[in-house]
Formats: structure tokens, C-alpha cells, sequence
């Protein structure tokens, strides 16, 4: 199997000048043995590929570069292998691909000693042709044109267009290990390869490619392997539904000609007496590509307690309740054969999967139980829309309570300095006159799959993409430095708000728990000192040297005090003593707070961890780089006072807020929508469980809660709820002469006390099995009011 796709010529004319770059229109060749002339990058160094592990992105990265440096124009453009890696999805196989090239790249001294240099027109030439100046080297490197696949059983090709041989040795074999357990198999091209894995995870591609020369090349790649849901019932017994929704959302307001309905999937987890009889709805948030599979959503409810995991699903269900989870998965819609990414999806489409679930549940159910719903982060959006459309259409979803879990009702928050470098380093390098297209092509999904997708321009209260008014692309308007939000974010608040007269479910009990601080702390950088992050810290201050000669020097601040102005971001290529050969390229943001607030991203919220939104970024290399300068391994994502939807006047949100007496828009005073909330003291990782919110959960779960109620981390509570022969009161303060009764149903007080309540207070008693109502009171104040189930 002889394959020299690109048989090499070495053509040392002007004509056989690439038109990618015309800045070399009059460079004198002599002396190269091939027609690829690759610039050194101060982006990437290519040859490091050949001693590494890559993934699709890192052979996007190199294939560009060695296609836009091509004298010979052999190679096809990257958005054709990109299109067909897209197409892989309708034809249900994964591509892969093979680049051998020999190139050459102009000698460090040349540079220095300027016997390369540009002319008055700006055209690279050469000052002495009799001087070698040239490096030849060399890149071989394979990799699936996929980064992801679901199922167990995989379908891979390695068609002929797909490899890529600029050298001038053919290709004799191709033999690879899938890690599937068996041993290299010889590949043939334009046929499928079936491989069957026994367990999904990242999988090591390696690849035997022989030479005619008789030299063999080793070399690896990684594709992540999912379960399919086919998997998931043939090895775990575990059955998932996939559904459409029947109600078709009007999305025209964010210009959509055609609006369609959305699909879904949902898996039951039943109680022991496996009957579907005491629904817990769990509904999925935001999540690019699918990344949280079912079995990830429930992991959400994953909590630690004295160095143990527990489940909060599973504490549930020992009590009876049914866990649902409603995941939005990537699909390929039939109607139009287009990919959606539900995780990112419209609101408003994913609202009506859930509204159509909700109506299948009830329908399911056996008895009279109502539901409870649990919206983590984004679905505490979706949830609270879908509950909003039933109420404004009379649709009965017999819910009784509604628990958003540190949900964005007032918008999420990227920092837009994080959002200006990445946007500027994915999409920002392509017109370099010598250098070429030097775009990151793995930042590119963070920008197209994640900061863009529909789901962040509703959320994000300040997005990148209306600060841009250039044609470039990146360049953010000076004149625009205060927050801008997309016009998504003010369609979705309108049409939210409009469902119901408070813009909340209304006829159920909703409650928040938060993951911000109740307080108004401040959360730390990663610095041994472990400094507050505040208004205007700098979180980043790199200088990253890819090459020599060639500098990256990028400066990220948090937005700034109220009525300040700050370089948010700056972004500088210095090519030091590359000039004149390449320009500099500096690229900055600036960013202003409004008068009304300190600038959001050092606000108390739940904190994003920064290395999850960039996991599937290579550790090496200017993004490696990048990542381990970052003084911070945290963004306040939502903010505390987002998630608990406090009262605004004006649209003038001040994220610094400090709560105060919270009271209820239900009671007279109205500051938030919420009957009940947990807020704790220090700022936690985004939509994590705690012992101390879960209790604040279960309490609502289990318990109908007979007022307005809420818990921090100044708190007072029940150890265990029912009791037998005691119970025991836990509290994080001391209370003198507390006043402590219990009344029966029929409203007789059977047990009246007076004690000091301390950390673990256990009070004995005997009384018949029954329902109780507990009241603890302290200098005349109620501290704690629940019911008390005695066995």
C-alpha cells in the first residue's frame, strides 16, 4: 500500500510561490530541497507534535500551518477537513487523518544578522543567496478528526483524501491500536474499521505508519469515548427515554425564521419500592457538547461530610422519593439535518422538553404526590420558565416545591477580560502579512460552543460579542467599556418576567440555595498569601516565550471599582528583534464599572473553576502557559446576588450588596422571590452540595415547612427528623433560656421546657407516634419552627 499523495517537487521559481503568502512573492529560494517554508510561530511550535500526545485540535493547528506555507498549493483548506468532521455525525463514523511533511524554516542567525528583511514594498527578501539560511525539518503526526465519540461500538475510516504525505518517502502500511485491548491491526484506506471498546474514557490512538523506506513512525492521539444510551441498558440494566418536545417555542424574537421543537432524554430512579409515586425532577443546566452525561447530573448531587461522599439522590430515595433527570444532549435534528447542542440551547426550547416531561411524569405517577423540582444553575432557569408557561396556560403541573440551586435569575458572569483574550487568540492572529493564519484552534470551541452559543448570550451579564463593532472580529469599542449585554439576555427577562405577575413560579413553595456568600466575603487568589480578590486585581500577568525572538505578553484585571476604568485585558505579540520582518500586534480592552456597583467578577458568588472550562486544552505549550499564570483558580460565575433574584430598582444591580433582614416578595416588605434560601458565609464552588445545605434541602423536601424560613451558616436545626425516644437540636450559637414546647395535631402543648441550647442539644421525652409541631424560642424571638415526625 504505496501512498505519496503529494509526490515532492523541489520548484525554486517565483511561480511556484504559494498565493497564501504573497509577502514572499520575491524571496529567492535558493538552496531550499523543499516548497514548505513555515515561519517560526509565537504561537505554536508544530515539531513539538511529533513527541507528544494530540488531540483533533492540535493536528487542525498543524495542518493549517503547513497548508498556508505551501509554495505547491497541495493542500485542501482546514475548513474542508472541519466540514468533514462535521459530516461524520450524519454518517455516524469517525475520520482519521495522517500528515507527513518535510519543511523548512528560515535559521534564527538569518534573522539576526538580517540577511532576511523586508523591502520598501514589504516584501520578504534576501540579502545573500550564497548564505544558508535554511532549517530543514520535519512533522508526522495522525489523530481522529473527531474529539468525541458516543458509543461503545465505534466506526473509524482513514479515507486517501485524509492523508497527507510532503515527503519523499510513500507510505507503505498503516497499523493502529485502538486501545480497545487488542494489538496493532493493519488499516487499509477508504474502508471501515469496527472497534469495540468495553468501557467509555479517553482512549490513546496508536498509530504504525512504514515508510517505503523501511523507517517506522509511532504516533498517538486521544478521542473520548462516551457510553451511548444503548450502552448504558446493554451493560447497566439503565433506561433512558429520548422525546421530542410537542410544543415548539417562538424563538423569532432572536431571529430564528424557523423555530423547532427540542428533544430530550430523562432516566427514572425509583425508591426501593420501585414505583414511580414521589417524583424529584433533577434538571440539567448549562453544558457544552453534553460534557455531564446523565450519570454526571446526579453526580451533582455528590456531597462531602467527615471524609465521606454522600448522595443527595440517594438520601431521597431511602425516604421514598423518585429521582427523574432530564438531560439535553447533542442531537441531529431530522428536520433540517442540523447538530444542535441542547446543553447550550435556548432556554425556551429546553423549558418545553421539560413542560412535556412534567406532563409524562404526571401522567406516570401512581397516587397524588406532588412533585418537587430541582434546578441546578441554568435549570434553575429552565425549570422556573417551564413552571411559568404551565401557570400562564392553565396546564396543572402539580408541583409543590421548586428549589433553585444557585440559578443566574440576574445573569452569569465570564470575566470579560477572560472573554476578550480568548476571543482575540482564537479568532484574532489570522491576518499576519508573513505569518499567516496563527489562530488557536482549541480555544476556538470554548468561543463558538460556549461563550456565543445561545445560552450564554441570555445569561452572561456582560458578553463579548456586542463590545466588538470592528470587522475584525476581536476588536472590542473603547467607547463601549461598561457592560454590555447581548439583546438575547433582555428577551429572555422580558419574556420570563411576563409569564407570571411576579416573574416566579406562584403556585408552588420556591426556595434558593446559593452557593455565594450570604455576607458578602471575598474569595482568594491561589497565592500562597491567599489575598482577596477585589475590584481591579490583576489575575494575570504572563510573559510567554514560545519561540526565540518572538514574545506573548498578556495582562488580565477584574472589572474595577464603581465609576473606574481599567485595561481589562491586553494582549501584545512582541516579535522583539524579528522587526521589520513581523509587526507587533497589541490588542486591549477597557473596561469601566457603572456608577451604581463595584464591577462584578470579584462580587461574592459560586465560583467557576477555570481549569474545568478549559479540561479539554492541552497542559503544554502558550495555552499551558496561559492556564499556570493565572493568579486565580476561580471567577465569581454567579453571583449571590443573581441567584437569589434580590430586589432591583432601574435595572442598577449592585453585585457588592450585602443582605440584610432578607425578607420575602411574599411577606411586606419584598426583597426576593424566594419563601425560604441557604446562603453560606464563604464563597463555594458553583452548584456544590454541602452537609449544611443538604439538610436545608431534605428539610424542604421532606417536611412541608410551615413558614418563611431560612438557613446560613448561623444556623438551627434538627440532627434527625423522625425521632423516637429524643431528639436532638443542632446549633451554631449558644441560646440561654431557650423556651422549648411541642403541640400535638390538635393543638395541645405535650412537652414545655426551658434550657440552654447549646452546639448538640438532646432533649428526651415520651409520646406517642405521631405528627408534632416543635417550637424553640429565645428572648421572645422564634429561632426555630418545624414539624417533628415521632415514630
Amino acid at each position: 500500500m504505496k501512498i505519496n499523495y503529494f509526490l515532492l517537487v523541489a520548484l525554486l521559481t517565483i511561480s511556484a510561490f504559494s498565493q497564501n503568502n504573497k509577502a514572499f512573492e520575491k524571496f529567492d529560494t535558493k538552496g531550499m530541497e523543499t516548497s514548505i517554508l513555515v515561519p517560526q510561530s509565537p504561537i505554536v511550535n508544530i515539531t513539538d507534535y511529533n513527541n507528544k500526545t494530540i488531540n483533533t485540535y492540535s493536528f487542525y493547528q498543524a495542518y493549517k500551518t503547513i497548508a498556508q506555507n505551501d509554495f505547491q498549493d497541495r493542500f485542501k483548506p482546514l475548513s474542508s477537513l472541519k466540514e468533514d468532521s462535521k459530516q461524520s455525525h450524519f454518517t455516524n463514523y469517525i475520520p482519521l487523518a495522517i500528515l507527513l511533511s518535510d519543511f523548512e524554516s528560515i535559521t534564527e542567525q538569518a534573522f539576526r544578522n538580517q540577511v532576511v528583511t523586508r523591502d520598501a514594498q514589504g516584501f520578504i527578501i534576501r540579502r545573500n543567496t550564497s548564505e544558508a539560511i535554511f532549517e530543514k525539518r520535519n512533522l508526522s503526526i495522525a489523530a481522529p478528526l473527531r474529539a468525541k465519540h458516543k458509543g461503545l461500538e465505534t466506526t473509524f475510516s482513514i479515507a486517501s483524501k485524509h492523508i497527507f504525505n510532503a515527503t519523499e518517502n510513500a507510505i507503505e502500511a498503516i497499523a493502529i491500536n485502538f486501545d480497545d485491548g487488542q494489538d496493532f491491526r493493519p488499516i487499509p484506506t477508504n474502508q471501515n474499521i469496527q472497534v469495540s471498546y468495553l468501557e467509555a474514557g479517553d482512549k490513546t490512538l496508536t498509530f504504525q505508519i512504514t515508510l517505503a523506506n523501511g523507517s517506522v513512525i509511532y504516533r498517538q492521539a486521544t478521542i473520548e469515548i462516551a457510553y451511548s444510551n444503548a450502552d448504558l441498558e446493554r451493560n447497566f440494566n439503565r433506561v433512558i427515554s429520548t422525546f421530542n418536545s410537542t410544543i415548539t417555542p417562538d424563538l423569532s424574537p432572536y431571529g430564528e425564521t424557523t423555530s423547532y421543537p427540542g428533544t430530550g432524554e430523562y432516566e427514572l430512579f425509583l425508591s426501593a419500592d420501585n414505583i414511580l409515586d414521589k417524583p424529584i425532577i433533577l434538571v440539567d443546566g448549562f453544558d457544552p457538547a453534553d460534557g455531564r452525561d446523565i450519570a454526571g447530573i446526579y453526580e451533582l448531587l455528590d456531597f462531602e461530610e467527615n471524609g465521606t461522599t454522600s448522595n443527595l439522590g440517594d438520601l431521597v430515595r431511602d425516604e421514598g422519593f423518585d429521582v427523574v433527570i432530564l438531560n439535553f444532549p447533542v442531537y441531529t435534528r431530522a428536520a433540517d439535518n442540523k447538530i444542535i447542542d441542547g446543553g447550550v440551547d435556548f432556554i425556551e426550547r429546553n423549558a418545553m422538553l421539560l413542560v412535556e416531561l412534567i406532563n409524562s411524569i404526571n401522567a406516570q405517577k401512581i397516587g397524588v404526590e406532588d412533585n418537587v423540582i430541582i434546578g441546578p444553575s441554568m435549570g434553575g432557569l429552565i425549570s422556573r420558565y417551564a413552571i411559568n408557561y404551565m401557570e400562564n396556560n392553565n396546564l396543572d403541573h402539580e408541583t409543590r416545591l421548586w428549589i433553585s440551586f444557585d440559578s443566574p435569575h440576574h445573569g452569569a458572569n465570564v470575566p470579560i477580560g477572560f472573554q476578550h483574550q480568548f476571543n482575540f487568540l482564537a479568532f484574532g492572529l489570522d491576518d499576519f502579512t508573513v505569518l499567516g493564519d496563527q489562530n488557536v484552534e482549541e480555544l476556538q470551541p470554548i468561543i463558538d460552543g460556549m461563550l456565543r452559543s445561545s445560552a450564554a448570550r441570555q445569561m452572561l451579564v456582560d458578553q463579548f460579542e456586542p463590545h466588538i463593532t470592528n470587522s475584525d472580529g476581536v476588536t472590542f469599542n473603547s467607547a463601549l467599556n461598561l457592560p454590555q449585554q447581548h439583546p438575547y439576555k433582555a428577551i429572555l427577562d422580558t419574556r420570563m418576567n411576563s409569564l407570571t405577575a411576579s416573574g416566579f413560579p406562584e403556585l408552588t413553595r420556591n426556595i434558593s440555595i446559593i452557593n455565594g456568600s450570604g455576607i458578602n466575603s471575598r474569595y482568594q487568589d491561589n497565592t500562597a498569601a491567599a489575598n482577596n480578590l477585589n475590584p481591579g486585581s490583576r489575575i494575570l500577568n504572563a510573559n510567554i516565550d514560545v519561540i526565540s525572538g518572538a514574545e506573548l505578553k498578556a495582562e488580565t484585571r477584574f472589572t474595577p471599582n464603581a465609576g473606574s476604568q481599567v485595561y481589562s485585558s491586553k494582549v501584545h505579540l512582541d516579535f522583539a528583534w524579528w522587526f521589520p520582518l513581523a509587526n507587533d500586534r497589541i490588542n486591549n480592552a477597557t473596561s469601566r464599572a457603572p456608577s451604581f456597583s463595584n464591577g462584578v467578577d470579584a462580587a461574592s458568588g459560586g465560583l467557576f473553576d477555570i481549569l474545568s472550562l478549559t479540561e479539554d486544552l492541552s497542559t503544554d505549550g502558550l495555552v499551558g502557559d496561559f492556564l499556570n499564570a493565572l493568579s486565580t483558580d476561580y471567577f465569581n460565575f454567579i453571583p449571590s446576588v443573581s441567584s437569589m433574584a434580590f430586589e432591583i430598582t432601574n435595572n442598577e444591580i449592585d453585585w457588592f450588596h450585602t443582605p440584610s433582614n432578607v425578607t420575602t416578595a411574599r411577606a411586606t416588605t419584598s426583597t426576593t422571590p424566594f419563601d425560604a434560601w441557604y446562603m453560606p458565609n464563604e464563597n463555594e464552588p458553583h452548584v456544590t452540595l454541602t452537609p449544611q445545605n443538604v439538610d436545608f434541602a431534605i428539610n424542604e423536601i421532606i417536611l412541608e415547612t410551615l413558614h418563611t424560613d431560612s438557613f446560613s451558616e448561623n444556623f438551627m436545626k434538627l440532627e434527625q427528623n423522625p425521632v423516637s425516644q429524643s431528639f436532638t437540636i443542632l446549633s451554631s450559637q449558644t441560646y440561654n433560656n431557650a423556651n422549648i414546647s411541642i403541640v400535638d395535631i390538635t393543638g395541645k402543648t405535650v412537652l414545655q421546657l426551658t434550657l440552654n441550647v447549646t452546639q448538640r442539644t438532646t432533649v428526651p421525652f415520651q409520646m406517642a407516634s405521631g405528627l408534632y409541631i416543635l417550637n424553640v424560642e429565645s428572648d421572645g424571638n422564634q429561632i426555630l419552627k418545624t414539624k417533628l415526625l415521632v415514630k
